[in-house]
């Protein structure tokens, strides 16, 4: 995948500041507070005025900064040549105007293609090119254009860079050179002469950008991995041209950085996803400065930043889900000088991605709430007891004086908390709300999300995961029980239950359904020290330790084919999935779900958007606006990317669309009959496998669509996005079993002391 280009803002200059430009809204940032948390009111707030830039050449995915104007290539299609031509595309800030200047080739020149690109200040072009020939060779070049397009040099680099991949490349302010790939850099002077090459551990280190610093030297940043402590690093490290080697490294940077720039105040600027960050090369550490979202910007969306001589930050925005791009410019101001809003916070353990766009998108709309989101997965000190962590925190604060507003219950044990009592009931909002009512909704959502006659939450979309297998094997009906599965397993002794599944995630998936049957989080009781866990500790231990997913060998389909594995896991999120598994099984594929105690159907619903209200909050009216706008979402912004749509309406337009038949046409949109002179239908898609195994997807049948509405009147939602504290102990002490350090019952007998310690300290 291509890395965004983040750091390009001003080379080793500063930029000049900005002029308004195209379409301007002002959106003023929030800064008010919720009692129900212990927000710390902000000094400023970085207040945004969005410019879009009304000109469709100008591409925001490689767009960067010099002085006051904007720069990006831009490629045509010409269908009479079928050649494809690359021009400069220039944003003027001061006239608000866009330029395009094609770049002219070198005579006998052809199939050359622009790449990783950088500007300077004159409008000058750097860029790697790749260029093609029939007879299928392929070279590399480094080039330069002037800021009307000319070409002034061309320097192969085919066999510098030999198979790397460059990912990055910068200018400094001599013009030199740098690229990066594949954990080298290569120093080259301003006319594109190689001077040197740097290398890094490139096992372990990946080179994430090059960028000039405030001082005006040039910076690596890069991320390396302690295979020994199995930890990772991200760090900063100077790079000294003419000694050809790497100079002093400093530390500190946050984890989970998308990009950095110069700053002024400070050396750097930092983003990730979620903040911005002033960062010291003295001190080695960065200091918060702001969260994207209160200045309403998607952090995901931001495809680069920079500051401005003035003091502005200039972002570039595009958020290819909603399409939509502009440029902020981000005012500092103190905070009381800015209208305030009622803060609604919204917990999540690591749903920040989606929520905030959805955050962003209340934001602009309302003028009375704005939405602030708290991530509890810490990405910049990922570890193994992150998650567990991350489950930790958020649950302490959900049952204290420090609770969230509104609680994302993605990864979270929801019975277990509304056993507690901690979630509002969305029933009366929902009776109440002149836009929404409960016949929208699948009655199976609602009931499942409905505990003591509580409804904690309505989500907007969901998938399903379940066990597949043969009607053969597994018989006709949904639902089985751990002896049904163990007989199978035993009836063929040759063949393994799953393709590359290890004892950890058998583990999780067995605790999925089953948790209750070992734990009474009402009364605290617990009992894993009973027969029924023995025996599925013992079938856990017939899995492997680990799975090699690197492994060459044959595909899962095809070893199922062969007789080698026997089930396997669906992920059902459209009307495609059944007649893949019955091709791949060769006759009718029964979705008998994963083993219960009683032998009811297990299928895992695994929601989108599927948000609580706290009991604790003081904004529940603006809570529920939130949620009712996410529910209220056109039928296109819902469709296909989060599976199938609660809404009725929307998901039986999902049905109209994915079973109407399509037929292939010809030239002149007449329809192409085959050799019995019946129309020939489309396929929507293929899948294909690396061993070759492949299918083509055709129209899904009505009955192979009722199979996946007979699922959605199952599937219930369950806790597995990661391993809470009963996971971890059990994990931990099973393994002693595993090794055979210790009997079944040595083993049962501390995960039930254990276990016993923990729902009794957190019932």
């Amino acid at each position: 995948m291509k890395k965004f280009n983040l750091h390009r803002f001003g080379g080793c200059r500063r930029p000049a500041a900005f002029a308004l430009a195209a379409t301007i809204v002002m959106s003023l940032a929030a800064c008010g507070k919720t009692d129900s948390t212990d927000e710390v009111k902000k000094e400023w707030a970085y207040v945004p005025e969005f410019v879009t830039i009304e000109d469709e050449r100008m591409d925001y995915y490689n767009m960067q900064l010099m002085g006051e104007n904007l720069y990006s290539v831009s490629w045509e299609w010409d269908e009479n040549t079928n050649l494809s031509t690359q021009s400069i595309c220039k944003y003027s800030l001061a006239d608000k105007t866009v330029t395009q200047t094609p770049v002219v080739w070198p005579e006998g020149a052809v199939n050359m293609n622009i790449n990783e690109t950088a500007f300077t200040e004159d409008g000058s072009l750097y860029a790697i090119v790749y260029s093609y020939s029939e007879d299928g060779v392929s070279k590399n070049f480094l080039t330069k254009f002037d800021g009307e397009g000319k070409w002034l040099f061309s320097q192969e680099i085919t066999d510098m860079v030999a198979d790397s991949y460059i990912n990055d490349m910068a200018v400094d302010g001599e013009g030199r050179v740098y690229l990066a790939g594949d954990g080298n850099i290569w120093l080259l002077d301003a006319e594109g002469n190689q001077q040197g090459k740097i290398s890094m551990d490139s096992a372990n280190s990946w080179i994430d950008s090059i960028v000039c610093g405030k001082d005006g030297k040039m910076y690596i940043t890069y991320r390396s991995y302690n295979e020994s402590a199995g930890t990772s690093e991200y760090a900063l490290t100077a790079i000294d041209f003419a000694g050809k080697k790497l100079g002093e490294s400093y530390a500190g940077l946050p984890g989970n950085s998308n990009g950095l720039v110069a700053g002024t105040e400070y050396d750097f600027l930092v983003h990730d996803s979620t903040h911005v960050y002033g960062y010291s090369l003295e001190k080695q550490e960065a200091e918060l400065l702001f969260d994207w979202l209160d200045s309403d910007i998607n952090g995901n969306s931001v495809r680069n930043f920079g500051e401005l001589s003035d003091g502005r930050l200039a972002v570039i925005i595009e958020d290819w889900e909603t399409n939509d791009k502009g440029i902020a410019l981000l005012t500092k101001k103190k905070a009381e000088e800015v209208p305030e809003k009622e803060t609604i916070v919204v917990a999540t353990i690591s749903g920040g991605y989606n929520l905030q766009g959805l955050a962003v998108q209340f934001n602009k709309a309302n003028s009375q709430y704005h939405i602030s989101v708290k991530e509890y997965y810490d990405f910049n000190n990922g570890g193994e007891n992150a998650w567990a962590d991350a489950l930790t925190n958020l649950n302490n604060d959900i049952t204290s004086n420090n609770c969230p507003d509104i609680i994302d219950l993605s990864g979270l044990s929801v019975d277990q908390l509304a056993a507690k009592g901690v979630f509002e009931n969305l029933s009366p909002y929902l009776e109440k709300s002149s836009v929404l009512n409960r016949a929208d909704f699948i009655e199976n959502i609602l009931n499942v999300y409905t505990f003591d006659d509580v409804l904690v939450s309505i989500p907007s979309a969901f998938s399903m995961q379940t066990i597949i297998g043969s009607a053969d094997m597994v018989g006709e009906k949904s639902g089985w029980t751990l002896d049904e599965m163990i007989a199978l397993a035993e009836e063929h002794p040759d063949a393994e239950i799953f393709d590359k599944v290890a004892k950890r995630e058998i583990m999780q998936a067995m605790m999925m359904f089953n948790e209750d049957a070992f734990i009474d989080w009402s009364t605290g009781e617990c009992n894993f020290n009973s027969d029924e866990f023995k025996k599925m500790l013992e079938f856990v231990n017939r899995f492997p330790d680990e799975v090699d997913w690197q492994q060459d060998g044959p595909s899962t389909p095809t070893r199922i084919q062969n007789g080698e594995v026997l089930l396997d896991t669906a992920y059902v999120y459209d009307f495609d999935q059944i007649q893949l598994y019955e091709e791949i099984f060769q006759g009718k594929a029964v979705c008998v779900g994963f083993p219960t105690m009683d032998g009811t159907g297990g299928h895992a619903l695994s929601a989108s958007n599927a948000y609580a209200i706290s009991t604790k909050s003081n904004q529940k009216d603006g809570a529920w606006a939130f949620i009712e706008s996410v529910l209220n979402k056109e039928e296109s912004e819902n469709r296909y990317w989060n599976g199938f749509p609660t809404r009725k309406s929307q998901l039986d337009a999902m049905i109209a669309d994915v079973t109407k038949v399509e037929y292939a046409t010809d030239e002149n949109g007449e329809v192409i009959l085959d050799e019995n002179g019946e129309a020939i239908a489309m396929g929507s898609h293929g899948v294909g496998y690396e061993d070759g195994w492949s299918y083509d997807f055709r129209t899904p049948t009505q009955e192979e669509v009722d199979v996946v509405l007979a699922l959605m009147d199952e599937a219930k939602p369950v806790s597995y996005g990661g391993e809470d504290e009963v996971m971890k102990i059990i994990n931990e002490e099973a393994e002693g079993y595993y090794s055979g350090q210790k009997s079944v019952d040595e083993v049962v007998g501390v995960i039930q002391s254990r276990v016993q310690i923990y729902v009794s300290e957190n019932k």
